[in-house]
């Protein structure tokens, strides 16, 4: 499958600025900065999803753009609209809310490389929690999230081999990336999330109806979802079978803010709360990247080895075994060439002429004339005094 070809063809640059503009909106083979995502608003759709689309939006921010009118947009069916917000606006990540009555409460995950749409995935809102919901003190936005990665007993191994639960991952990491730093300060950590493949969100829900209404209230610590943070292996429900839709199991994000206390120790005491949002996904449709694609989006720089000499550029060892080095340099027109003009030079150059034409009278001069004889020869600098 080649990939398609763009919507809109990039404009040769006028000048030099235009020119930067461009070659920082190419793909690059190490990114820094964060990725800018888009939320777009589906046809006529739920409240379900409005709250996810804003809450998402709140995690994403400052690298977010909200649409706030709807868009008639079907992505699995035609993805020419994405193809031109991505261009139009450098973003490469999209989020988009759809609700049908075959597939209600939907969201959208679409991901880009250079200007297409490389590959999309669809998630059914099961259960939404916003973050007014929860009774703590808010984080600030822009934070990175620390991000962990659970599952139950049954699923230990879905998140390294179902090509399904492989791809979403790779989507929320690279969604909630951020800007790349060397190193993080301890009190930098805000905020963590969790995303734990479950059972069945309705068999759950009426145990975890009550720890999760303690949270919210503030009295207590929503022990189930901290369970499922630090490894908790209780099964809540069957599945495993890789049929779409139906027999994949849920997955639930949630967000927990973290307090740290006195320890008495130079490493501080680690609680986590509930922060919000909250959501429960099930798993739907999916488009899997092409194999050219996925190959350039994934390329990286070559390493140069350092195990022999450092090899410097136009310099060799010749047969002898003398260092030669090689210079170029380009051919230069030496008529056009300005140079300062001297007076002195000038003068010295008129004297010069001047007695070029006095040696050359005296040449032409017949034998016999007395101004050729030795004694009456006068130099042409020198006046005749009155006397003689």
């Amino acid at each position: 499958m080649s990939a398609p070809t763009p919507i809109i063809a990039p404009a040769a640059p006028k000048n030099a600025r235009s020119k930067r503009a461009q070659q920082e909106r190419e793909p690059k083979l190490v990114e820094h900065g964060g990725k800018t995502a888009i939320f777009v608003r589906g046809n006529g759709i739920s409240e379900k999803v409005k709250v996810a689309l804003s809450e998402l939006n709140q995690l994403k921010k400052p690298h977010s753009i909200s649409f706030s009118k709807s868009n008639v947009i079907r992505p699995f069916e035609d993805s020419s609209s994405l193809a031109f917000w991505s261009t139009k606006n450098d973003a490469s990540l999209f989020l988009v809310g759809t609700h049908t009555k075959k597939r209600p409460h939907g969201l959208v995950w679409v991901r880009c490389f250079s200007g297409e749409v490389m590959e999309m995935l669809e998630v059914g809102i099961e259960e939404v929690m916003a973050m007014s919901s929860f009774k703590t003190i808010k984080t600030a936005p822009g934070s990175v999230p620390l991000f962990h990665f659970a599952s139950t007993t049954p699923h230990e191994s879905l998140w390294d081999s179902h090509p399904t639960f492989v791809q979403f991952k790779s989507i929320l990491l690279d969604f909630f990336r951020g800007v790349e730093m060397d190193a993080v300060a301890l009190k930098g950590l805000e905020r963590v999330v969790s995303v734990t493949i479950g059972g069945s969100s309705v068999a759950e829900s009426a145990a975890a109806q009550a720890e999760m209404e303690a949270a919210v209230s503030g009295k207590g610590k929503a022990p189930a979802a901290v369970d499922s943070l630090i490894g908790g292996s209780k099964q809540k429900g069957s599945g495993g079978d890789y049929e779409e839709d139906k027999s994949l199991p849920v997955v639930h994000f949630r967000t927990y803010s973290i307090i740290m206390k006195r320890s008495g120790v130079p490493t501080p005491l680690i609680e986590l709360a509930p922060h919000g949002p909250h959501f429960t996904f099930s798993m739907r449709r999916t488009q899997q990247p092409s194999s050219e694609m996925w190959k350039a989006a994934l390329k990286k720089s070559v390493k140069k080895s350092t195990a022999g000499p450092k090899k410097n550029k136009n310099i060799d060892i010749d047969e002898m075994g003398d260092k030669v080095g090689r210079v170029y340099v380009d051919s230069q027109d030496l008529s056009t060439l300005q140079a300062r003009k001297f007076k002195g030079l000038k003068g010295e150059k008129k004297r010069y002429a001047d007695n070029d034409e006095g040696d050359a009278a005296t040449t032409a001069a017949p034998n016999g004339d007395a101004s050729t004889e030795a004694g009456s020869f006068e130099s042409p600098g020198r006046k005749r005094s009155k006397k003689e």
